[in-house]
């Protein structure tokens, strides 16, 4: 699911740029739409990008380059300032 909510967002952005050449009011919508979007099920989204993060950090650089991995966790960081339940995050986290 993670993987893709990151595609909605690069699709989201693209539409942003391309459609709405970055207007203020545009971009801010989006990210308010976003946020709530994100939130609906409280928890699950930490838990999932948790999981998901612990996934591709023991994988390591088995399946990625470093340059790959670091793109990937810019995405994700830019979907965890979404999320409400950071201390969720923290806690599955820590748990995986």
């Amino acid at each position: 699911m993670v993987q893709e909510l990151l595609d909605f967002k690069d699709k989201l952005d693209e539409i942003l740029h391309v459609a709405f050449q970055q207007n203020d009011k545009f971009v801010n919508c989006l990210r308010d739409s976003f946020e709530v979007f994100i939130n609906k099920r409280l928890n699950k989204p930490a838990e999932l990008i948790a999981k998901y993060v612990d996934g591709k950090m023991r994988s390591g650089n088995k399946e990625e380059t470093d340059e790959d991995l670091e793109r990937l966790l810019d995405k994700i960081l830019v979907l965890f300032r979404f999320i409400h339940g950071k201390d969720v995050f923290e806690a599955f986290y820590k748990k995986t």
